[in-house]
This record gives C-alpha cells, structure tokens and sequence, in this order.
C-alpha cells in the first residue's frame, strides 16, 4: 500500500552513520536495481507484533510508479552495497506543486545508521529545489517505529485515513432501482460534474476534465473507464464509482494478525458449515484485494451508491476474488452506505511538512487511488 516503511521496533537513530568506514552513497535508480529493492520490500513487513502486513509488488518495481506522469526513485548504497531506497512522485495543481513521498524502504542489515532518515532528507531537498509547498506520506497505523521518527523529523500528523476491508462472502441481492451501467463517453461530462462537486474543497483534489478523468482513469493498470460504473434515476447520474482491480499489481498477507481476528476467524469458519460468513485471511497467505475508488453520489441518493456497491460485491463474488474495500477519509458519507457489508477497519495516518508555506487544511481530504497501492 502507499506507507512508508523504516523498520520494525528500532529506536531512533543515534549513531552518526557517516563516521568510520561507513560511506552511504544515494543516486537514481537503475533498471538492475529491480530485483534487489523488490527482495528488500519482501524482508520489510509493515507493523508491529500484533497487526503487519507485507506486500508482494510483482516483477517490476517501477510499475506502480508509472500510474503517475511523474516519478523518482533513489537508491541508497553503503560500501557498495545496496541498503534501501526513496520513491516520490511530484504533484501540481493551478495553485501548487507538492510531493507526495510513496515509500521508504530500508535493508534488515542496514538499520539504525540513519540511512533511512538521508533518503527523507533527499525528498525533502527536492522539494526545496522545486518551491514545492509541502511533503505527505502515508504511515500504516501500527508501524510504531515510522510513525516515531516521522514526528522526530518534524512531519505533523495530520490526518486518520479509514482503511475499509470487506469480504464478498455471498452475492447480494438487490431490487434494482436505478439504472447502472458502465459509464459511456456521452456520460463522462455529467460524472465529472458529480465528481468535481462530491470532492469540491477537499485537500489534494483537482477538479477533473473529461480529459483529465479519461486520462486519469486509463493510465491506471486494471482500473480505465470500462470499470467506471454510473447510476441513473430518470435518465440522470446520481451515483458514480470505479472498480480498480489492483491486484494486477499488488497481492499482500497478513504476518501478524491480532488474536481477535484469529479467534473470529475459527468461529467464522465453524458457522460457514450452515451459512455465508465473511472470510478472515488466513496469517501468512496473499491474496488479492480490488478497490472501490472515485466514488460519489448525489445528497438523498445513498441507496444508489448501494447498488453500486452491491454490483461490485457481486463482481468479485462471481470472479471468486473474495476481497474488496476503499480508502476514505472518515468523514465520507460512504462510510454510513456500507455499513451493512461488515467492514474490518483499519487505519493509515497522513504525516505531511511544509516546504514553501503553511499546510493546508487536511480537516477533508481526497483519498488519491494511486496512493493507496504505493
């Protein structure tokens, strides 16, 4: 997911790194680098002893980059070899540039040196170089270890971001009430109208195009409009959302899982021999997870952005892909349609620092997709 990651329990650094024989060297990556940072990603579960989590990125690092225009990645190398890296992507709206730091990643062998803490100085350095207004990532709300040293380093934590985890355990039924379909290029200037107005003053949203949203939309592995979905009452859009398969570019598991979930999920597991029942991943098994993503809905029309979710529901149940869920911020009015689908939460928290000016106001943010799987 898009959290940065320096290491499970360690302290804050102390040593000064750069004495000694120690000499850390960071430059841009390298096509050979693939294979090796990919094995990092792998030894680095994100968590603690009670919740963490790894992912498995596929063959190619630099794909989940590629669902931006723009993107950086510097590897970090002591004595030759390699210890870690920083991947960023720089965003730009009419009134700002600002970054968006997707992952640190630090070696097992190379931690408590401070290499973790240069790699955020080189995002943090770019910044300045750019004027950007300001820097962001996303920590997994049980890595205790980044979290600490995100405050040591002077980023404000400023956001709870919701992590809603669902399992598509039965088909749901629904009498239908509105019209959905896939969305059609004579509907996509109407989406965009309710898109633009459901996220209109939120933080980090820029308001859409039908250029900008087909772009945006099809530059996205296993999302494009053809998974875009539209409701209509009387011929208007009223509720709108993307179903992203990503997991053609992401699989995860659990290496921790807290004890609740364990004992749910025998109890789960006794009751599926009468009934449906959600499914708990077993700890230390991937699978896949799909996205609910660019969501919106008109006021009064929450059972229309229902079906929509049912559909999808109904997708992966078919497809036997049995989990799905969304990234929000918690005062979404979404939160209150899916209720009934037994959401597992979770949590992310957004750390953010300024460069050129102050924060801006993160009371009501735009949860970006890309960001959920980096």
């Amino acid at each position: 997911m898009s959290w940065i990651y320096l290491g499970r329990y360690c302290n804050i650094p102390t040593i000064n790194y750069h004495g000694g024989n120690i000499v850390v060297n960071i430059r841009p990556f390298t096509k050979e680098d693939n294979k090796t940072l990919l094995n990092i990603e792998k030894l680095c579960p994100q968590g603690d002893e009670r919740l963490a989590i790894v992912f498995d990125m596929g063959p190619d690092l630099t794909a989940r980059y590629e669902l931006y225009d723009n993107w950086e990645i510097m590897v970090a190398e002591e004595n030759d070899q390699t210890a870690g890296w920083i991947g960023w992507t720089v965003k730009r709206n009419p009134e700002e540039q600002y970054i968006y730091m997707a992952e640190v990643m630090v070696h097992p062998d190379f931690r408590r040196k401070g290499i973790g803490i240069d790699l955020i100085r080189e995002a943090e350095e770019h910044a300045r170089r750019i004027k950007a207004t300001h820097l962001y990532c996303y920590v997994y709300g049980s890595d205790q270890a980044s979290t600490g040293l995100m405050d040591r380093l002077g980023y404000i934590r400023e956001k709870e971001v919701r992590i809603c985890e669902m399992s598509a355990y039965r088909k749901e039924r629904v009498d239908p009430k509105y019209e959905l379909e896939r969305i059609e290029d004579k509907d996509i200037l109407e989406a965009v109208g309710l898109l633009n107005r459901y996220y209109a003053g939120r933080t980090h949203f820029t308001p859409f195009t039908t250029e900008s949203f087909r772009e945006y939309a099809n530059q996205i592995l296993g999302y494009g409009l053809e998974n875009f979905l539209i409701a209509k009452d009387n011929g208007k859009i009223v509720a709108c959302g993307g179903f992203w398969d990503s997991a053609v570019l992401i699989e995860m598991a659990y290496t921790k899982e807290p004890f609740l979930w364990k004992s749910m999920s025998k109890v789960l597991g006794i009751l599926r021999h009468f009934t449906a029942m959600p499914k708990i991943p077993p700890e230390g098994e991937f699978f896949k997870f799909r996205l609910i993503v660019d969501h919106a809905f008109e006021a009064g029309y929450e059972d229309a952005m229902e079906e929509v979710f049912c559909y999808c529901n109904n997708i992966m149940y078919d497809t036997r892909c049995e989990y799905f869920g969304t990234y929000i911020d918690p005062g979404d009015p979404l939160l209150e349609v899916i209720k009934h689908h037994r959401p597992q939460f979770g949590s992310m928290y957004l750390y953010a620092k300024p460069i050129a000016r102050k924060l801006p106001d993160f009371s009501s943010l735009y949860v970006d997709c890309r960001d959920t799987i980096l």
